[in-house]
């Protein structure tokens, strides 16, 4: 009885070791002014359901966002460009960034970072990786080139945009998957999201290093 007690004991041991081992993810929350968007160590992504066609190898991070069709790829928008985005539900894009800085060194918004253990991550990763669009042979479609980054590009994204289904509440529904406690019909504003985003997360650190993804 007694040794039953014991291995019961060293089994409950090893498996609260296990746990506390357990390895975390970072992901960064990046504040662009008017909206926001979701970086991760491109490293982290090998064995996620992310697409196989969207990979830098020679980059360290890749940050995406949502958002409308025709306002968001354009370098320099006008004002019925934003009204036509807010008011009518549209097409939506994906932006997709590549590069080898940690994000906080690199963007002159506020960047915050979140760790996840490997569940979550696997979670929102798979929650980002739907929103690509496939045409009838399987294929990603790209439809412009990225604003910034080394390496990057727009693709065609699942969804409709509008007021109410912008880019910052999508990122709460990303973080809501992940299984933080996050609040997307409270989000409107980038100012809605940080407010919430806050108490989970820290500041981001300039020093900061992921490796290199697998070739």
């Amino acid at each position: 009885m007694q040794k039953r007690f014991l291995s019961i004991g060293l089994a409950l041991l090893l498996a609260g070791q296990a746990l506390a081992q357990e390895r975390r993810f970072t992901i960064y929350l990046i504040h662009h002014g008017w909206h926001a968007g979701i970086a991760f160590c491109q490293a982290d992504l090998e064995g996620t359901d992310w697409p196989e066609e969207v990979r830098f190898p020679a980059r360290r991070y890749v940050e995406v966002g949502w958002g409308e069709a025709g306002y968001y790829p354009d370098p320099d928008p006008g004002a019925g460009d934003a009204l036509r985005a807010a008011l009518w539900p549209t097409a939506a894009v994906l932006h997709v960034v590549a590069f080898d800085h940690p994000p906080a060194r690199i963007f002159s918004g506020p960047v915050r970072q979140v760790e996840l253990d490997s569940m979550a991550f696997r979670k929102l990763v798979a929650f980002v990786a739907g929103y690509f669009k496939r045409d009838a042979q399987g294929k990603l479609q790209p439809v412009a080139p990225a604003l910034y980054g080394q390496e990057g590009q727009f693709y065609a994204a699942r969804g409709r945009y509008h007021l109410l289904n912008n880019s910052n509440r999508w990122v709460a529904r990303a973080l809501r998957t992940a299984g933080l406690p996050v609040w997307p019909a409270r989000v409107l504003t980038i100012k809605d999201l940080w407010a919430q985003i806050e108490p989970l997360s820290s500041m981001a650190e300039k020093a900061a290093a992921c490796p290199l993804p697998m070739p």
